[in-house]
């Protein structure tokens, strides 16, 4: 039924919960209100996925929670891969056909001078069972709302259907005039608020769709390898489902990679491009990821797994955006506060047109009643509530199969106002890949003692240098034990022998802190005195020159904030046409040099270590790449999936685009119901093509949400 996920206190329970049966975004939002009423904390309901997540201090509350939300008519279900709409699309399409296929004889007659079925009581029989379809169908939504404190679109239709069916039978048992009978209306504006119904819902399952086709990626088996006695192995297909961390798994050309492994034996080139956006088929080899989910596009390869299930970097990626799109930009307040207040304003002008018609314009009952009706109908509250929703559900969905995740709408908008970005140097702008040069021993060291001793310290590190020297002098691992490791973040590191003594390793500020000159980038001191140097070098990335020059045509600026040396920093900038560069500043300078920034305009800052995640978060974007450390990702609110900053510029172009888009929908929104219900208030709408126009204009904001699907993102 319930989905939880903890978050870093124990006292705390995420809960993501799949909910059908809304019919609209002011359903959304009168649960949301509903949630914080029964103890829930900070809820969140998306309508366009059917998705609820809410905070509890007390998890023994959930299926009391559970269980109100059901009272209300809802369906509660646990959220599955693949199917992230809680609708009940079947039922919706079923009452459509019966609605329909009663409904078309009565606006046949409109058309059809003295037909039969201008008879009153046929149309009686005729319209009845669709009014109590539409009865059924919105009355029941518009109960919960009402419920809920927050009254939605479904009011307005229960409340138009209501009046005139009831004015139509009092007219038809009394036998007044044939002007107050409004079957052919009633059963209209259901029929097509009910078909209306059903093509929102096709369109905003379609903004949904790269979440699904994700999901889709999971294949089902997989050929999984199991040893003998003698060493050979026997080969069964299994349910992905079924695998354990460590199976061996055989992938040949032309399979979809069964989960996140490292190739033992053999090599694969993948098809990588619906997971990070990377055309371009990517060599693996032994000892090498393969990511779940890619297609092997030539090779064979035998597959150690390494992550299974909700750990899979697919699954990671399906669930990112998952809870991405539930996190509202401030620009959707708008539109979340005028829907709450905009069905009892229609109610109220509604009211206030019948009885200004029939006392103090000396208009007809019917006539009044019409205007009455025209305005319920012809207003369209769903059409503001779409309007940010429907075009985040787009963007992030785009984003996650163009080689970039966005952690969420209010990302969106704040990446679109970005006019700086600031990027870290080794790791983000270089390929991070160092290679090391001529090692210098001094006062007597030997090189085997100097290679132990780096070694030891590093191999406790994350920085990239580190893992430099640990694979080229692995040979030496284990030869030195060292204990009492420290590391000072972009400083050096420093650990004690058994013999009692202290290596310390690190840059410039280690060689100044000791007094000690030296050309090379790397030194090693023991006891503190100068034992050996090294020279490291490290190569720019070969996208990276066109990322920045896209920015730069972009409006954004560049600078470079880095903790290597100035000279190591000038010359990269100078490559890459950076002419603001901050070298040598230690992780909390770095925040300092953002916070002075930021107090100019809104910052970017893409980084990849351990050290950059407080700046990550400081800025007003933080972006990392996947293949940085677990802090930095954590940090960031975009995550360039392909291990390159090629997908930068087109993250910001799709944020731009989507905030105009959203700006476009709210304009036609607020557009749409300042036009026509003053038109209907003066009767010159009638209630079916209120109707009418009622759908058009959800379909009209959907139909421009998806266009970001289609548009070609600046810089990609």
């Amino acid at each position: 039924m319930h989905q939880p996920l903890h978050d870093h206190s124990p006292e705390k329970t995420k809960v993501v919960v799949t909910v059908g049966g809304m019919h609209c975004t002011n359903c959304a939002l009168s649960l949301e209100k509903h949630l914080l009423r029964v103890g829930a904390h900070a809820p969140s309901v998306d309508f366009a996925s059917g998705r609820a997540s809410f905070t509890l201090h007390d998890s023994h509350r959930l299926p009391e929670i559970v269980k109100s939300i059901s009272s209300l008519g809802y369906r509660v279900d646990a959220p599955h891969a693949g199917h992230s709409h809680g609708h009940d699309h079947s039922g919706l399409q079923k009452k459509t056909t019966v609605a329909a296929i009663l409904t078309i004889p009565l606006l046949v007659a409109m058309f059809a001078p003295g037909s039969f079925l201008h008879d009153p009581t046929i149309q009686f029989y005729l319209a009845t069972p669709v009014f109590l379809i539409g009865l059924h169908h919105f009355g029941l939504s518009a109960l919960r709302s009402i419920r809920a404190g927050v009254t939605n679109m479904d009011v307005l239709i229960a409340i138009g259907i209501i009046a005139g069916y009831i004015a139509s039978v009092v007219s038809l048992f009394q036998g007044l005039s044939h002007e107050t009978i409004f079957f052919e209306a009633t059963a209209s504006i259901v029929t097509f608020v009910l078909l209306g119904n059903v093509l929102e819902e096709r369109a905003v399952r379609k903004t949904t769709s790269a979440i699904e086709n994700l999901s889709a990626l999971q294949p089902e088996q997989a050929t999984r390898l199991i040893p003998t006695a003698n060493g050979s192995y026997l080969s069964e297909v299994v349910p992905v489902a079924s695998l354990a961390i460590g199976d061996l798994l055989q992938v040949n050309t032309g399979d979809r990679v069964p989960t996140d492994g490292i190739i033992e034996h053999g090599s694969l080139s993948c098809d990588e491009s619906m997971l990070t956006g990377e055309s371009l088929p990517v060599e693996h080899c032994e000892g090498e990821h393969v990511i779940g989910g890619s297609i092997a596009v030539t090779g064979s390869a035998t597959v150690k797994v390494r992550a299974i299930g909700a750990d899979s970097t697919l699954a990671s990626i399906v669930r990112l955006v998952q809870e991405a799109q539930q996190r509202k930009p401030s620009i959707q307040r708008l539109g979340d506060a005028v829907s709450a207040v905009f069905v009892p304003g229609v109610i109220a002008i509604s009211a206030i047109i019948l009885g200004l018609g029939l006392f103090v314009f000396n208009l007809s009952a019917s006539q009044a009643i019409v205007r009455a009706l025209a305005i319920a109908v012809v207003a369209c509250p769903c059409a503001m509530g779409l309007a940010t929703p429907t075009a985040i559900m787009v963007a992030l969905g785009r984003a996650a199969t163009s080689g970039f995740l966005i952690r969420g709408g209010d990302t969106l908008e704040r990446l679109a106002k970005i006019r700086h970005s600031a990027f870290d140097k080794t790791g983000t702008l270089t390929l991070g890949s160092f290679t090391l040069g001529a090692l210098s021993t001094h006062n007597g060291c030997t090189e085997s003692e100097a290679r132990s001793a780096l070694c030891a310290l590093q191999r406790s590190s994350s920085h990239p240098i580190a893992k430099a020297i640990v694979r080229e002098y692995k040979e030496f691992q284990g030869t030195l034990a060292l204990t009492s490791i420290s590391e000072t973040r972009g400083v050096g590191i420093e650990g004690l022998s058994s013999d009692g003594d202290r290596y310390t390793c690190g840059g410039k500020r280690v060689a100044s802190q000791f007094g000690i000159t030296t050309a090379d980038d790397l030194i090693l001191v023991k006891n503190g005195h100068l034992i050996a140097s090294v020279s490291v070098h490290d190569e720019i990335r070969p996208e990276a020159a066109a990322v920045i020059q896209k920015l730069h045509a972009m409006g954004i600026s560049v600078s470079m904030i880095s903790g290597d040396l100035s000279h190591k920093c000038a010359e990269t900038a100078l490559a890459l046409g950076i002419s603001t560069v901050h070298s040598e500043k230690l992780p909390e300078e770095k925040l300092t040099v953002i916070r002075e920034l930021q107090a100019v305009e809104s910052i970017a800052y893409v980084g990849d270590g351990i050290n950059d995640a407080p700046t990550l978060a400081e800025a007003s974007v933080g972006i990392s790449m996947s293949s940085a450390s677990d802090v930095a990702r954590h940090s960031a609110q975009v995550v360039l999936t392909g291990n390159t900053l090629a997908a930068l510029p087109a993250a910001v172009s799709l944020a731009r685009l989507t905030v105009q888009t959203i700006r476009q929908n709210l304009f036609w929104a607020f557009f749409y119901n300042l036009t026509t219900i003053p038109l209907a208030a003066l009767g010159h709408i009638a209630p079916l093509a209120g109707a009418l126009l009622m759908t058009a204009s959800d379909v009209v904001i959907v139909a421009n949400s998806l266009q970001i699907k289609l548009k070609k993102l600046r810089g990609a």
